[in-house]
């Protein structure tokens, strides 16, 4: 840790030093050392800037050669002056030789005394936004490295070189293209939300920064499951062996609602419903989207498997789930990694299956069995950009919701229950699905 004048006086630190035989006290304003040890950094470096001297005029000797200038402008004067000494020689009289605009570069932006730091703007960020502690970490941590790289600059001052300097700087230090893209992307974000809010009038530094395209993205996204790696993944003894635990039960309600794991592991009992017609469905409260806040039929196959424990459930904030959330990465970080070590044990080696690849497996599989892509969007929670659909129409029923992916569900069911029949107590009679409506 670097050696810097600073201590803490309560919940905040201090810089106390000499600059120049003058006595420096000044709050950094902050009660973390990483962000006070930034604040005091800048603040020495603006304090200890040299002050330039200022440009000295030009020097004309002609008789021992001398001609010196000291800028664009000076310079454009000291040729004046000599093109008047050769009309003295010549006897003809010149005018004089137009003064020359200086070229000059354009101003670094002002530094304003009253702007935010990048750690300020982020505390308002999340003030006015809410966004789940996965998001904040991320964003936080690209924060903080942008702000460590930059030497912990005011937002008005950041320039898009900047940001084509910290771009190569992530990649130098071993980031993937997507890697470095996603931090980008959250740095355009936090300045945009800059200048919605007035705290910086310039452009975005960072607008149009992206180096991956929205089809290289769909290229490079999670893979599908395929019908016959779900029978393996399924069918294996790993599988088989955990049938009941939390694990088994959340891969097949993956299946079975196309839910994302995050949304299925914080299911609690009273999320748990039943449809006037008696079909049961689970409600969604919190998802990564507006759309993902929906309400979801769950097939008779796998009701089977969850109804015993969710009758062991006792209050309405209980959990049908263990999992606890690590890392900021909410519930679903367990049964991910358990997904990798179930498909090593079913020897599927492709690469970019996880366990959002089984909710686009049933998206897939709702598809080809002729489900409407309204049905489809309102099961798995997704947003139609259309505004016939958004505006103009109402949300399905949840019996008429059922009605349209039960029958394809149903196959997929008649497939998951032939790859674990070696577990015959969680068979079940296809011949009693109730029909919705």
């Amino acid at each position: 840790m670097l050696g810097l004048p600073i201590y803490k006086l309560g919940n905040v630190y201090y810089l106390h030093t000499r600059i120049a035989g003058q006595q420096v006290k000044k709050s950094l304003r902050t009660g973390y050392k990483r962000e006070a040890l930034q604040r005091a950094l800048a603040l020495l470096h603006n304090m200890t800037k040299p002050t330039p001297f200022p440009p000295a005029k030009y020097e004309l000797d002609a008789s021992r050669g001398i001609f010196k200038a000291d800028g664009p402008e000076d310079h454009a004067r000291l040729m004046q002056a000599i093109e008047a000494l050769k009309s003295l020689h010549t006897g003809q009289p010149q005018a004089p030789a137009p003064i020359a605009a200086p070229t000059v570069a354009a101003p670094a932006p002002a530094d304003d005394p009253t702007a935010l730091r990048l750690d300020e703007l982020l505390e308002k960020y999340f003030l006015l936004k809410k966004v789940k502690q996965a998001t904040v970490i991320s964003y936080r941590n690209t924060a903080d490295e942008l702000s460590v790289f930059l030497r912990n600059p005011r937002i008005t001052r950041i320039t898009t070189s900047d940001v084509t300097r910290f771009q190569e700087h992530l990649a130098q230090k071993g980031n993937s293209v997507r890697t470095v893209a996603n931090k980008t992307d959250t740095i355009r974000a936090l300045l945009n939300f800059a200048k919605k809010q007035g705290y910086m009038r310039q452009d975005n530094p960072a607008a149009g920064r992206s180096l991956v395209s929205k089809k290289q993205k769909l290229k490079e996204s999670w893979a599908t499951f395929e019908t016959d790696e779900i029978v393996s993944l399924v069918g294996c003894d790993f599988f088989r062996e955990k049938l009941g635990t939390d694990y088994a039960t959340a891969v097949l309600m993956g299946i079975f609602t196309a839910c994302r794991v995050g949304e299925i592991t914080a299911l609690k009992k009273d999320d748990f419903k039943r449809s006037r017609k008696g079909t049961p469905y689970i409600t969604i409260r919190d998802s990564k989207t507006v759309a993902g806040i929906r309400e979801v039929p769950l097939h008779p196959y796998i009701f089977s498997h969850i109804s015993a424990k969710l009758d062991t459930l006792k209050n309405p904030s209980d959990k049908l789930f263990r999992y606890k959330e690590r890392d900021g990465k909410g519930t679903g970080n367990a049964p991910g990694k358990m997904l990798a070590r179930n498909l090593k044990a079913a020897k599927i080696d492709r690469p970019k299956l996880v366990f959002h690849s089984l909710r686009k497996y049933t998206n897939n599989e709702l598809m080809q069995g002729g489900v409407s892509l309204e049905h489809r969007c309102q099961f798995a929670g997704h947003e139609i950009d259309n505004v016939n659909v958004a505006i103009y129409t109402k949300p399905f029923g949840i019996d008429e919701l059922a009605a349209a992916v039960f029958p394809t569900l149903t196959t997929v069911a008649e497939t998951v229950a032939k790859a674990i029949s070696g577990a015959p107590e969680f068979e079940v009679d296809f011949s009693e699905l109730i029909d919705p409506m």
